[in-house]
């Protein structure tokens, strides 16, 4: 017999975790100091709430905390928090020392005068996102970092909008969840999620990634159309990822 969630709470609890499990991977991988990580956790359930139309009160009551802190919480959150100013400086002159040479982050934190510690976390982060990567060892058996052949600007063109893709397919993933898990009341409306693991080469993987594709744009154009005939339709949105993942353990 499948074992049964003990309370609402705890439905509560697996759900977020289960949800924030993918964040907490991206920011390893980036080295995101936690602090920076729990800012904005607050800042995006503050939008949120907010986003519904919330009242100041009715957040400090989810928040459990004081009016006052929603307040701080939201005079932030009007702030250019995505982009502090000092930080991204900072980060430009790692880049630039890094695509002179290979250096230590020591050595690093030396040329831009910065404290070691942030810089170490910077590093992290720009070999977490390929941006970087590690290069000889130092005679003192630091390893060296420079600039990612590979690299890819920060300022490219694009950035934005693929961020802005990025946000869309996870509403859409956010919106599988909330109908499998919190539908509301005698709403009966189809929805699916499914996960098929699979092994293969990369040629022939590309070659199925684009079929996929193309199979889904002619079935949605076909059920658009059929929809517009009909009349009473809905809106639906599908979004699928394909992508090599780590074997249990952490080997690929």
């Amino acid at each position: 017999m499948a074992p049964q969630l003990a309370s609402l709470s705890e439905l509560q609890r697996r759900l977020a975790y289960s949800l924030f499990k993918p964040a907490a991977e991206i920011c390893r991988r980036l080295s995101v100091p936690l602090d920076t990580v729990e800012q904005l956790c607050r800042l995006a359930y503050f939008e949120e709430l907010r986003r519904g139309g919330t009242t100041q009160a009715e957040v400090a009551k989810v928040f459990g905390r004081s009016r006052r802190t929603v307040i701080g919480v939201e005079r932030q959150f009007n702030s250019d928090f995505l982009a502090p100013e000092k930080e991204v400086d900072l980060n430009r002159r790692v880049e630039e020392v890094l695509a002179t040479g290979p250096v230590t982050a020591a050595e690093l934190a030396e040329r831009v005068g910065a404290d070691p510690e942030v810089v170490r976390r910077m590093v992290d982060g720009l070999v977490g996102a390929g941006r970087a990567e590690s290069r000889g060892v130092a005679p003192t058996g630091e390893p060296r970092f420079v600039l990612s052949e590979r690299f890819q600007s920060l300022v490219r063109d694009d950035l934005l909008a693929r961020i802005t893709g990025l946000k869309h397919q996870l509403e859409v993933i956010s919106a599988a969840v909330r109908q499998r898990f919190l539908p509301v009341d005698g709403e009966d409306r189809p929805s699916v999620a499914r996960t098929v693991s699979f092994v293969g080469t990369p040629e022939d993987t590309e070659r199925f990634m684009n079929e996929l594709i193309r199979s889904v744009r002619l079935g949605a154009i076909d059920v658009e159309e059929s929809g517009l005939k009909k009349g009473g339709y809905e809106r639906y949105a599908v979004t699928f990822v394909v992508a090599p993942v780590e074997e249990q353990g952490g080997t690929r």
